[in-house]
């Protein structure tokens, strides 16, 4: 019987139903994630909150990107390296219409990890992307954020929430840098 509850739970967990706190402004909001695989969930202070599914993701306007990632444990090592394929994540965003007081864009995986990103850096930056397709294969959608460590690359992607506060996620609450720019002489080949 234990075994029947614990193989329960840990398909709950694998599924996204998982719950994710953030605050905002002293405010207490949760933020769930979706029950169903493949939406993201497109919240906070944005006049038009919406989901999206991965399928109608795929359908907006798309770019190309060449981008290596890079692990903040092993830095001279890259762990993937080629052509990402998805929409910009500001398309995303201003799909919703931010609010004016929106400061960053909290991220939010199924998993639990969380990332984020400043709002301004998003909009200035065409090539931040949602990729849905990794060297023409199709992947799991996930953040690609060339010249930045992993730790804003999430995967398992299934929430954007705007937020006027320093939102800080999962390895940048652990003292690891918020911007996560990876200095040119420890990524070879940059």
């Amino acid at each position: 019987m234990r075994k029947d509850v614990f193989a329960f739970l840990i398909i709950i967990l694998l599924i996204g139903g998982t719950y994710l706190l953030a605050r905002d402004d002293g405010n207490t909001a949760t933020v769930e994630a979706p029950k169903e695989l493949g939406v993201i969930q497109v919240t906070g202070l944005v006049e038009r909150p919406y989901n999206i599914t991965y399928d109608e993701l795929s359908k907006l306007p798309s770019r190309e990107v060449e981008a290596p990632l890079y692990c903040v444990g092993e830095p001279g090592k890259v762990r993937k390296n080629g052509t990402w394929k998805g929409v910009p994540l500001r398309t995303v965003i201003e799909l919703a219409k931010p609010k004016s007081r929106a400061y960053k864009v909290a991220l939010y995986a199924s998993d639990g990890f969380t990332t984020d990103l400043y709002l301004d850096a998003v909009r200035e930056d065409e090539d931040i992307i949602i990729a849905y397709e990794f060297n023409g294969e199709p992947i799991t959608p996930r953040i690609v954020a060339p010249g930045r460590w992993g730790y804003k690359w999430i995967k398992y992607l299934t929430g954007i929430e705007l937020v006027s506060y320093d939102f800080t996620g999962t390895w940048e609450s652990a003292g690891y840098p918020d911007d996560a720019y990876i200095p040119d002489e420890l990524s070879p080949g940059r």
